[in-house]
């Protein structure tokens, strides 16, 4: 829920600046940690004096681009939020922009250059493992335990955090708060469709394909044409149909006490099969393996062309776009869909939210820390909500938006800053919070359905995070390219479940893929007892 704090006008006069009034935000080259400062075994031999007490309160971040800054509004790395951080938290900090579907090459060059942050933030677990095995970021424990007080009470409540954060040493790598909320996949449909139709809400896969084969063929938007394709779904969201099946793209399994590729499971031909016949019954889209971007999908849905759409709890504001084409339109969530595996959930998240790790050759850890302990206090309220009266009322003591458009213009992007929250998306938080719009609301309601969903039904997840075994990552790159391609094509083609599996295996086996299994599993006999 939200923690209630009253904005002092400090904060308040800083976030109704406009862009024109901005001042320079500090170095904006991202290039704060390029010398090495002292340890915290140096700091430990000086005891009388604190080595970083005397440097200036200076760090430098990454930040996640998405292109969501407006041209009014300034750059990633100058505008009104970068401001509100620098005159509030007592540390000056420089942002460098990572673009999202950059990520990793993005931050390859970084360090290869040493020109990385600080502050090194991702949510991809992987890169932690990666960047300490090459000894370009540092522990965290001395740091935490001697300049946090907020985060360090934070993680001693919150020790489901420890895991994640916590490598093979033993040693905690990278700061994260909680997620918000853990629900993420999700499927909609149209409820006004399916009453048009005398349909049931589908309870099984077979029952879904059933009612994608009335939208196809039934004319549910009744414009006289055959033009339905039922089923809005990109390759971005083809893991739901894997998780129907227990047997997720990549994911590894825990089959009698012995480490697999889902591949590898009988469960997986099923997912083949299912995405095969979704492509040749015209349930899906034909041009679904080239919307690498979900535009296209999203489109079908928006103008009423589809009425089954594959996304995730946020669903961006698709609802208010569908209904400018379609006033009349409602919307359900479809619940989690049985096979002959039984019920799995829709994915649930790990608990971390985004990691931050700090370069090995951060100039002041304890400026970093400060900063950490004020975004956790309160400075991640306003890079949520936006300011009291303008962006959003309290109703309950919870923020509600009042202008969207405002909001997502003037605040929607400044959550990147936001490396540590205390956000809790609960079922009557977001109904609160969504205001009086019709709109809000039924999107508030969809939510509430999803999360309740995902407390209800159990989501298969045998290992908690991706092995941090050397020789898996180093093929994991090549394997991925190819299973897409062998996955793709085999749906759209007469391929049988097995030949694409042998397939699959071919190419597993090119990789030495058999040499790195024994890997994982040696790594999983001696932390399995560690990942309960």
């Amino acid at each position: 829920m939200y923690r209630n704090r009253k904005l002092t006008p400090a904060f308040l006069a800083v976030l109704l600046l406009g862009t024109a009034a901005l001042s320079a935000c500090g170095n904006s080259n991202g290039n704060a940690g390029t010398s090495e400062g002292p340890s915290p075994a140096a700091a430990s031999q000086a005891p009388s004096a604190d080595p970083y007490a005397s440097l200036p309160k200076e760090i430098s971040g990454s930040i996640y681009d998405r292109g969501q800054v407006a041209t009014g509004e300034g750059s990633y790395e100058e505008n009104r939020w970068t401001k509100y951080i620098n005159e509030n938290s007592g540390v000056k900090v420089s942002w460098v922009p990572i673009p999202r579907n950059q990520e990793a090459d993005k931050f390859n060059v970084l360090i290869a250059s040493d020109q990385a942050p600080d502050m090194m933030t991702t949510f991809n677990r992987d890169f932690i493992v990666r960047w300490a095995d090459e000894g370009a970021i540092q522990p965290l424990d001395e740091y935490i335990d001697k300049y946090s007080t907020s985060y360090k009470k934070y993680l001693q409540e919150h020790p489901e955090l420890k895991p994640y954060l916590t490598l093979d040493d033993g040693k905690i790598y990278a700061i994260a708060s909680m997620r918000p909320a853990r629900a993420n996949t999700a499927i909609f449909i149209r409820q006004d469709w399916l009453d048009k139709l005398g349909l049931a809400m589908p309870t099984s896969v077979d029952e879904l394909v059933e009612v994608a084969k009335a939208f196809r063929d039934k004319d549910p938007d009744g414009n006289g044409a055959a033009d339905t394709i039922p089923m809005a779904m990109s390759t971005a969201y083809t893991a739901i149909t894997d998780d129907w099946y227990m047997a997720r793209s990549a994911a590894w399994f825990v089959e009698d006490g012995k480490l697999t590729q889902s591949f590898f499971t009988e469960r997986y031909k099923d997912a083949l099969a299912f995405r095969q016949l979704a492509y040749h019954e015209s349930l899906v889209d034909k041009e679904f393996a080239t919307d690498k971007e979900f535009s296209r999908q999203k489109q079908l849905w928006t103008t009423g062309r589809s009425g089954i759409y594959f996304s995730n709890l946020n669903m961006d504001n698709t609802i208010t776009e569908l209904r400018k084409n379609n006033p009349e339109a409602t919307l359900a969530a479809v619940p989690p869909l049985s096979t002959k595996y039984g019920t799995n959930g829709y994915e649930v998240e790990v608990p971390n939210h985004l990691l931050t790790a700090f370069n090995k050759n951060m100039k002041n850890p304890q400026a970093a820390m400060e900063f950490i302990d004020w975004m956790l206090d309160s400075g991640w309220e306003p890079l949520t909500y936006g300011t009291e009266g303008v962006h959003y009322q309290l109703k309950d003591s919870i923020p509600v938006t009042t202008d969207f458009d405002k909001w997502k213009t003037e605040v929607g992007y400044a959550s990147e800053y936001r490396l540590v929250q205390q956000e809790q998306q609960t079922p009557d938080y977001l109904v609160t919070r969504a205001g009086d719009s019709k709109d809000d609301q039924d999107m508030a309601a969809l939510k509430s359905t999803i999360i309740k969903n995902s407390e209800t039904y159990t989501f298969r997840k045998d290992l908690p995070y991706i092995p941090p075994v050397a020789e898996y990552a180093s093929i994991a790159g090549q394997f991925e390219t190819k299973w897409k391609e062998i996955n793709t094509r085999m749906a759209m083609s007469n391929q049988t479940p097995d030949e694409a599996v042998e397939e699959l295996r071919q190419a597993w086996n090119s990789l030495d893929g058999d040499s790195v299994t024994a890997k994982v599993q040696a790594w999983y006999d001696a932390n399995k007892d560690k990942l309960k």
